[in-house]
């Protein structure tokens, strides 16, 4: 029921268009139904004037019940034209809404919950199950709403011209209820299965693409090929058991719809030829070749709605299914702000007390972490990978908080800090680059509204990059995306000067050299000399070299700081720090 109710919260936003498909429908289902009354009434007319031996019908009523069949055939076109223009909009509209609040759900949730959740199936959320709901909503939301007015006064005009006729029809008609329920509660499962699966699906192909060198390279595209067989053909299980078992609501309801017509058929037979002979004593029970004809079209009207809804009760399954795993991601708990000040000058001081951390609370990461970083200080991290290095930046911008220990800017609990407010004193240059597809001016602007050609032309020559580009066919111009061609150095320096328009007091440097060649690294590591100049800086470094110059440096090594100095100061204790930087002096 919570799928449903939150459905019906997007539903219920669009008030006026909402309103205006009930007045559309109604008028619809009115005019629909009258129609086969009036053709009674214009039969009864007919056979009036054959038994009466009339020579012509002009005296009767035959033209004024056409009339009213025509304008009523009119009334019904345009009714039901309007309820599938706003039904349309209604059905869209709902699906964008609901595609925007995701999306910004996704934007507001703990970095905990993107870390630890496969990214292909928060994708196919977003899309494959936005979709699902769209068909569901398409394919029964108008018919239901239609089919619950068809009913009512189907029921009514039915009681009114025969009773004995209309609970026929009430008293077999149910059966399809019955039925429908029935299958919805075996399909309903599988449905749900089939969701999860495709979520599953999304995310390993997703997964492949962003590594299909690693596969290619290694040779295991025919083993991947395997695992995505072996998941593909569990969805083709499960979906063939979801629309098999689906599919059986519409052929039992119509099997007892045509049940249903035959009997009405038999017993208006036999109440017209008792009404003939003058036998019907059954006080309103009266029945014409009219009211025969008419009663096989209103028991065809009270089940099309039933016939209707099981006909594409595999996509409302699938729809709900859907929603249930959209309702998941909107009801996760935003990313916790319980920090209040909402402005902090600039940042003169960062410090770690005794703080300790793990993603998992019985294993931590991080342990009794103490170091203080003052205004303008350039600062380096170093150690093995998975010592916490990272991690430790996670703290700083609070993606994660400290189990244990206190994190303070300016001598305040980072905590009494909102959170945009703290991040929106660093700057932070990440090793993997971030290139959207669009034009080189676009990805270098991007994150500064002000930034015109100007600009970003400066950016890119403090960046080193300014060269490469006008090499480039259209200059600034030139398309790219993530996989465009660029070299993985002409990414990072793309990035770079992007991070020259968004610069802020604090930079953080993640790792930010390490992919790149040798000739790159100077352009790059020149850049960051021009970033962090007078700018308090935090370095995490994988080649040892470049980081000499840093007022001093924290070495690392399984979440603990085992030394802290300068350059010069821990290449004389001869510990971990000299280790490391010789290993890697030999490497290179």
């Amino acid at each position: 029921m919570k799928k449903i109710a939150l459905l019906f919260n997007y539903i219920k936003n669009h008030k006026f268009s909402l309103v205006s498909l009930l007045f559309s429908l109604v008028f619809f289902v009115i005019s629909s139904a009258l129609i086969p009354f009036f053709t009674g009434k214009c039969i009864d007319e007919i056979q009036r004037v054959l038994s009466l031996e009339i020579s012509s019908i002009n005296d009767t009523s035959f033209f004024t019940y056409l009339f009213v069949i025509i304008s009523l055939v009119a009334i019904s076109t345009v009714s039901y034209l309007c309820s599938e223009l706003m039904s349309a909009y209604i059905t869209e509209r709902v699906t964008k809404n609901i595609k925007d609040d995701l999306f910004k759900k996704i934007n507001n949730l703990p970095i905990k919950y993107i870390d630890s959740h496969s990214h292909g199936d928060i994708v196919a959320r977003i899309i494959s199950d936005v979709d699902n709901v769209n068909s569901g909503l398409q394919g029964g939301f108008k018919q239901l709403m239609q089919g619950v007015f068809q009913i009512i006064v189907t029921l009514v005009i039915m009681f009114i011209l025969n009773w004995i006729l209309a609970l026929v029809v009430v008293v077999l008609t149910p059966l399809s209820f019955f039925i429908s329920y029935a299958v919805v509660r075996t399909s309903g499962k599988y449905f749900k299965t089939q969701a999860k699966i495709n979520g599953e699906i999304g995310g390993y192909v997703l997964e492949s693409l962003n590594n299909m060198e690693f596969i290619r390279s290694n040779c295991l595209g025919t083993q991947n090929f395997e695992k995505f067989a072996t998941l593909d053909e569990f969805l083709y299980k499960e979906g063939q058991k979801a629309q098999f078992t689906s599919s059986f609501t519409n052929p039992s309801t119509r099997l007892i719809n045509n049940t249903t017509v035959a009997i009405v058929t038999l017993v208006s037979s036999l109440l017209c030829a008792l009404s003939w002979n003058d036998n019907n004593i059954i006080l309103g029970a009266s029945c014409s070749i009219g009211t025969i004809i008419t009663f096989i079209q209103f028991a065809n009207q009270f089940a099309k709605p039933l016939n209707e809804i099981s006909s594409c009760l595999g996509e409302i399954q699938n729809g709900l299914a859907s929603m249930v795993r959209i309702r998941e991601i909107l009801d996760m708990k935003d990313d916790v702000n319980e920090g209040k000040l909402e402005n902090i000058d600039e940042i003169k001081e960062i410090t770690f007390e005794n703080v300790s951390f793990g993603y998992d609370e019985n294993k931590y990461v991080l342990k009794n972490i103490d170091f203080s970083l003052k205004q303008n200080q350039k600062i380096a991290i170093v150690g093995s990978s998975g010592c916490g290095k990272t991690t430790l930046i996670n703290l700083v911008l609070r993606f994660y908080d400290p189990q244990e220990g206190m994190i303070k800017i300016n001598g305040l609990d980072a905590k009494t800090i909102t959170k945009e407010e703290l991040r929106n004193h660093f700057t932070m240059v990440l090793q993997d680059t971030w290139i959207f597809s669009g034009t080189i001016y676009e990805n270098i602007a991007f994150g500064n509204k002000e930034a015109n050609l100007d600009k970003v032309i400066e950016a890119a020559k403090l960046a080193n990059c300014y060269d490469f580009i006008m090499k480039l066919p259209e200059g600034f111009n030139t398309k790219v995306s993530a996989s465009s061609g660029l070299s993985q150095g002409e990414k990072q320096l793309i990035c770079i000067a992007r991070t020259f328009l968004n610069l802020k007091e604090v930079v953080i440097l993640d790792e930010a050299t390490s992919n790149v060649d040798a000739r790159t690294e100077l352009l790059v590591a020149s850049a960051f000399d021009r970033i962090i100049s007078n700018r308090t800086s935090i370095v995490i470094a994988h080649r040892l070299f470049t980081i000499k110059n840093s007022d001093f440096i924290i070495v690392m090594d399984e979440g603990k700081i085992v030394e802290v100095g300068t350059h010069d100061e821990l290449l004389a204790k001869e510990g971990h720090y000299f280790n490391l930087y010789n290993a890697q002096y030999k490497e290179d």
